[in-house]
Protein backbone atom coordinates (compact mmCIF):
# COMPACT_ATOMS: atom_id res chain seq x y z
CA UNK A 1 0.00 0.00 0.00
CA UNK A 2 2.68 2.35 0.95
CA UNK A 3 4.37 1.59 -2.27
CA UNK A 4 1.45 2.35 -4.44
CA UNK A 5 1.05 5.90 -2.85
CA UNK A 6 5.04 6.52 -3.45
CA UNK A 7 4.90 5.25 -6.81
CA UNK A 8 1.29 7.86 -7.10
CA UNK A 9 3.17 11.06 -5.96
CA UNK A 10 6.23 10.60 -7.80
CA UNK A 11 3.72 9.89 -10.95
CA UNK A 12 5.32 6.59 -12.17
CA UNK A 13 2.21 5.16 -12.44
CA UNK A 14 1.63 7.10 -15.44
CA UNK A 15 4.38 6.15 -17.00
CA UNK A 16 4.50 3.94 -19.70
CA UNK A 17 4.63 0.45 -18.35
CA UNK A 18 6.88 -2.01 -20.97
CA UNK A 19 8.39 -5.59 -20.83
CA UNK A 20 12.00 -5.65 -20.58
CA UNK A 21 14.85 -7.92 -20.89
CA UNK A 22 18.18 -8.54 -18.87
CA UNK A 23 21.04 -8.47 -21.44
CA UNK A 24 24.35 -8.57 -19.51
CA UNK A 25 24.66 -10.00 -15.74
CA UNK A 26 27.73 -10.22 -13.76
CA UNK A 27 28.20 -10.87 -10.55
CA UNK A 28 30.48 -8.43 -8.75
CA UNK A 29 32.76 -9.72 -5.67
CA UNK A 30 34.30 -7.29 -2.82
CA UNK A 31 36.60 -8.00 -0.55
CA UNK A 32 36.46 -6.38 3.08
CA UNK A 33 38.97 -6.72 5.34
CA UNK A 34 39.37 -5.74 9.02
CA UNK A 35 41.93 -4.24 11.51
CA UNK A 36 42.14 -7.59 12.76
CA UNK A 37 42.91 -9.31 9.47
CA UNK A 38 39.83 -11.00 9.22
CA UNK A 39 38.46 -11.24 5.43
CA UNK A 40 34.66 -11.28 4.05
CA UNK A 41 33.10 -10.74 0.84
CA UNK A 42 30.06 -8.82 -0.37
CA UNK A 43 28.28 -9.93 -3.58
CA UNK A 44 26.16 -7.77 -6.17
CA UNK A 45 24.68 -8.47 -9.44
CA UNK A 46 25.58 -5.62 -11.89
CA UNK A 47 22.82 -5.55 -15.24
CA UNK A 48 22.02 -3.98 -18.13
CA UNK A 49 18.42 -3.89 -19.07
CA UNK A 50 17.01 -3.02 -22.38
CA UNK A 51 13.48 -2.21 -23.53
CA UNK A 52 11.70 -0.50 -26.76
CA UNK A 53 9.74 2.56 -26.57
CA UNK A 54 6.69 3.22 -28.06
CA UNK A 55 8.60 5.18 -30.71
CA UNK A 56 10.62 1.80 -31.47
CA UNK A 57 13.74 2.93 -30.14
CA UNK A 58 16.06 0.34 -28.35
CA UNK A 59 16.71 1.60 -24.40
CA UNK A 60 18.99 0.51 -21.97
CA UNK A 61 20.05 1.26 -18.51
CA UNK A 62 22.56 -0.53 -16.17
CA UNK A 63 21.41 -0.90 -12.27
CA UNK A 64 23.49 -3.10 -9.79
CA UNK A 65 21.51 -4.82 -6.60
CA UNK A 66 23.24 -6.65 -3.70
CA UNK A 67 22.79 -10.44 -3.34
CA UNK A 68 20.08 -9.85 -0.72
CA UNK A 69 18.02 -8.61 -3.73
CA UNK A 70 15.29 -10.76 -5.47
CA UNK A 71 16.78 -9.09 -8.92
CA UNK A 72 20.47 -10.61 -7.99
CA UNK A 73 18.98 -13.91 -9.32
CA UNK A 74 18.40 -12.63 -12.67
CA UNK A 75 20.11 -13.80 -15.72
CA UNK A 76 20.56 -13.13 -19.36
CA UNK A 77 17.71 -13.40 -21.31
CA UNK A 78 14.85 -12.68 -18.65
CA UNK A 79 12.15 -10.59 -18.66
CA UNK A 80 10.67 -8.31 -16.25
CA UNK A 81 8.01 -5.61 -16.42
CA UNK A 82 9.62 -2.09 -16.06
CA UNK A 83 7.65 1.69 -16.28
CA UNK A 84 9.70 3.80 -18.12
CA UNK A 85 9.15 8.11 -18.46
CA UNK A 86 7.02 9.03 -21.82
CA UNK A 87 9.38 12.05 -21.72
CA UNK A 88 12.23 10.69 -21.63
CA UNK A 89 12.08 6.89 -22.45
CA UNK A 90 15.57 6.45 -20.88
CA UNK A 91 14.69 6.77 -17.73
CA UNK A 92 12.93 3.90 -16.24
CA UNK A 93 11.33 2.85 -12.93
CA UNK A 94 11.71 -1.19 -11.55
CA UNK A 95 9.87 -1.71 -8.30
CA UNK A 96 11.91 -4.10 -7.06
CA UNK A 97 15.22 -1.78 -7.89
CA UNK A 98 13.67 1.11 -5.62
CA UNK A 99 12.65 -1.52 -3.02
CA UNK A 100 16.26 -3.22 -2.82
CA UNK A 101 17.54 0.00 -3.03
CA UNK A 102 15.34 1.51 0.11
CA UNK A 103 16.51 -1.56 2.14
CA UNK A 104 20.05 -1.25 1.55
CA UNK A 105 19.06 3.01 3.11
CA UNK A 106 17.70 1.96 5.82
CA UNK A 107 20.39 -0.71 6.98
CA UNK A 108 22.66 1.97 6.20
CA UNK A 109 20.91 4.61 8.70
CA UNK A 110 20.48 1.92 11.44
CA UNK A 111 24.13 1.16 11.37
CA UNK A 112 24.81 4.40 11.36
CA UNK A 113 22.51 4.74 14.64
CA UNK A 114 24.02 1.79 16.35
CA UNK A 115 27.22 3.42 15.42
CA UNK A 116 26.87 6.67 17.14
CA UNK A 117 24.61 5.26 20.41
CA UNK A 118 27.62 3.27 20.96
CA UNK A 119 29.65 6.12 20.46
CA UNK A 120 27.65 8.12 22.64
CA UNK A 121 27.69 5.65 25.35
CA UNK A 122 31.13 5.14 25.40
CA UNK A 123 32.48 8.91 25.51
CA UNK A 124 29.71 10.60 27.17
CA UNK A 125 28.12 8.23 29.86
CA UNK A 126 31.45 8.43 31.73
CA UNK A 127 31.63 12.12 32.08
CA UNK A 128 27.81 12.22 33.07
CA UNK A 129 28.50 9.40 35.65
CA UNK A 130 31.26 11.86 36.92
CA UNK A 131 28.59 14.77 37.71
Amino acid sequence: MLIEMWERLRGFDKWVEAEARIVSSEVQETELSNRYGNTTYTYASGDVLAWTDDSGNEQSASFKVPDSSPLYQMVDGQSLRIRYNPKNPAEFYLRELFQSQLLTGVKTVLLVLIVLMGLTYRFWMPVLLRQ
